[in-house]
């Protein structure tokens, strides 16, 4: 059922309509649901296979929520279904949220020094668990056809200099290659290169210079440097983590002290009155 589900929501997706509100994907209890109201979820960009499904998802969802209302309905009084003082309360907190931010934003300063970032890294290190194993790595993907690979694996083990360029070189033509130094997660370069371990750990600790083979290509693999899960993060990887958190620290502190001068504002300008 499914299957042709599929294909229908496509079909619809894909069709102009003469009905002013759209499409109609599903009904429930008198309430319709066009698909108009999913244009802010189903992008362009979406494959065929994804809008599918985000739409049956949605469909789903939007139907549980038609049932549901229609039982609060049928078996609230009207003064447990009337939640506009609570919406209302709701509007009203979520304004001041966004106007007291917003005030904060245009006032605090957004620069910090490196010599903040670091002090407030040292004084909180317990805040920078690793939650993943994380590495510094050079490697080079050479297609496998290349010349002299033997001869290029002997000088890369040898920490010779003058063969990177022609590394990157040979990398570049159908493969791939990093040399950056800063730290990267291990799981993310699982995806680029094809390691087969049973501990992440272990493979860390017991290997530094690797050649690994895989089809049509050959790998170079240098661990310069790791770190292990539940360690202290680097604060090379923290730093804008600590901006973050040092902006919100002073929008916190700016937004009480705006908070007190609208009050103390209004009350000059006799905007408020006390009874």
């Amino acid at each position: 059922m499914y299957r042709y589900l599929g294909v229908a929501i496509l079909f619809i997706l894909g069709c102009s309509s003469d009905h002013p509100e759209g499409n109609l994907l599903a009904e429930a209890y008198g309430n319709k649901l066009y698909d108009t109201e999913l244009q802010k979820v189903i992008t362009a960009d979406l494959s065929a296979e994804d809008s599918i499904f985000i739409t049956r998802k949605y469909v789903d969802v939007w139907i549980s929520k038609q049932v549901l209302l229609n039982k609060a309905n049928d078996l609230l009084t009207d003064e447990e279904r009337d939640k506009s003082e609570q919406l209302e309360e709701y509007r009203v907190d979520l304004l001041n949220y966004e106007v007291l931010n917003k005030l904060a934003l245009q006032e605090i300063d957004t620069f910090f020094s490196p010599a903040e970032l670091k002090a407030y890294y040292d004084e909180n290190e317990e805040e920078f668990e690793l939650s993943q194993n994380i590495l510094k790595i050079n490697f080079f993907k050479i297609p496998r056809d290349s010349k002299e690979i033997d001869l290029l694996w002997s000088s890369f083990k040898a920490n010779d200099g003058a063969i990177l360029g022609k590394l990157k070189g040979l990398s570049e033509k159908g493969g791939n290659y990093f040399v950056e130094n800063k730290w990267v997660y291990f799981d993310d370069i699982l995806k680029e290169i094809p390691i087969n371990t049973y501990s992440q750990e272990h493979y860390l600790n017991n290997n530094k210079i690797i050649k690994l083979n895989d089809g049509k290509f050959v790998y170079f693999i240098k661990i310069l440097d790791f770190k292990i899960r539940s360690s202290t993060s680097p604060f090379s990887m923290e730093m804008e983590n600590i901006k973050e958190i040092l902006l919100m620290k002073r929008q916190q502190k700016e937004v009480q002290t705006i908070e007190t001068n609208l009050l103390d504002e209004a009350y000059s300008n006799r905007n408020i009155r006390t009874f």
